[in-house]
């Protein structure tokens, strides 16, 4: 994959550095952030991380040293942020409803990017919608993640959603009864609706969930047959549904005392980086998942295309499930004006439709069009500061 001009070739080294949690503007310079990712060294989030501290170290005089699962799991990232445990990491908002209800809100309308007109990456078009209305449409959203001591830098998206099975799942009538892992509130009511059982385990608990007869399918993305070793345990994907995509990340909040501690140029660095880390992340996620379904045959899973039925009965439920999805976080988050931020939800993924389509194999493509459309538009001196 190729990179920007921004970026060398030389992957900067640095010993891991005193927290600048405890640090004033005057320290800032020549410091290294631990950054803590809750998976695996093979997986997606590691590869980002790892991306976007060689771009901040060739780009500035500030280090990042990635952990992979050795700091924080993904449940203890959020709260490791927040009291100064890591500097920056990878967080998960949907395990926390209540204190990002906002952002989660937005992130429950991920089924409307595969309904209707469908483009070959949405987690693109998804990616780019979640992050300029959470920059320049939502401030309760960036509030949430202010109040938990982070600063909110993007996130990427996974691509569609599919059926990762230990048994095929070929008609509506095999999904009664069976125990689906859902990773959102959406994804949950989907499962319940066409007769299912929603279970809510962590992605770090699939695999010993599907092993187990815990669940009977994970609702994820192909990516994680390679990402969480899902291959040794599914025996049959279905495509088509349920549809939607995961971008309910923050892939690289940074703790807020830590970011208003850096120089402006610092900030600009990272800010220009984040551009690049949740184009890795999506491109990342999309190149994975492509591998992933070519492989399966070859590993004595069955393939299933989703017929036509399903299909269509699926995007009944996403456009009933929005009046839904705004009544429940209303009722049990307090949000306000629910619907009417699922109608700027809406239009903001039909706008990033056209803008990343046929972006599917360029990251640096895609990298561009969220500098173009998002980051540049945020100013380092003042974002955060407040």
């Amino acid at each position: 994959m190729r990179r920007s001009q921004f970026i060398g070739t030389a992957l900067a080294t640095a010993v891991l550095g005193i927290s600048l949690a405890a640090t004033g503007a005057s320290d800032a310079t020549a410091r290294t952030l631990k950054s803590a990712v809750g998976t695996a060294t093979s997986s997606v989030q590691v590869y980002t991380h790892e991306r976007f501290a060689k771009y901040v170290g060739e780009n500035s005089d500030l280090k990042i040293k990635v952990f992979s699962l050795s700091l924080l799991n993904l449940k203890e990232t959020p709260p490791g942020i927040r009291d100064g445990i890591t500097e920056m990491g990878f967080v998960l908002p949907p395990y926390f409803p209540a204190e990002y209800a906002n952002y989660n809100l937005a992130a429950d309308t991920t089924m409307l990017v595969t309904s209707g007109e469908r483009i070959k990456s949405p987690g693109m078009a998804m990616a780019g919608a979640l992050m300029e209305y959470t920059f320049f449409n939502c401030p309760d959203c960036l509030t949430e993640f202010e109040h938990q001591n982070q600063i909110y830098l993007g996130g990427g998206s996974t691509p569609d959603y599919v059926m990762l099975c230990t048994q095929p799942m070929r008609t509506l009538d095999d999904l009664k009864g069976k125990k689906f892992r859902s990773a959102a509130n959406n994804f949950a009511r989907w499962a319940e609706h066409f007769g299912g059982i929603a279970v809510s385990i962590p992605a770090n608990d699939v695999y010993e969930a599907m092993g187990q007869g815990v669940v009977d399918c994970a609702m994820m993305s192909a990516t994680e047959l390679s990402n969480f070793s899902l291959f040794d345990v599914t025996k049959a994907v279905t495509t088509g549904i349920p549809g939607g995509v995961f971008a309910g990340v923050a892939t690289n909040n940074v703790n807020t005392r830590v970011w208003r501690s850096l120089t402006k140029e610092q900030r600009a660095t990272m800010i220009k980086g984040s551009a690049f880390a949740q184009a890795d992340f999506t491109w990342k996620f999309y190149s994975d998942a492509k591998a992933n379904l070519e492989a399966a045959p070859d590993k004595d899973i069955e393939m299933i295309e989703a017929s036509s039925e399903m299909i269509a009965a699926s995007e009944k439920f996403v456009r009933d499930d929005m009046e839904t999805t705004a009544e429940q976080y209303e009722r049990d988050y307090g949000v306000s004006d629910a619907a009417a931020k699922i109608e700027i939800m809406r239009e903001l993924i039909e706008k990033w439709k056209p803008l990343t389509e046929g972006l599917e194999d360029d990251a640096e493509g895609l990298a561009k069009v969220y500098w173009d459309e998002i980051y540049s538009k945020i100013d380092p001196e003042t974002y955060g500061m407040q």
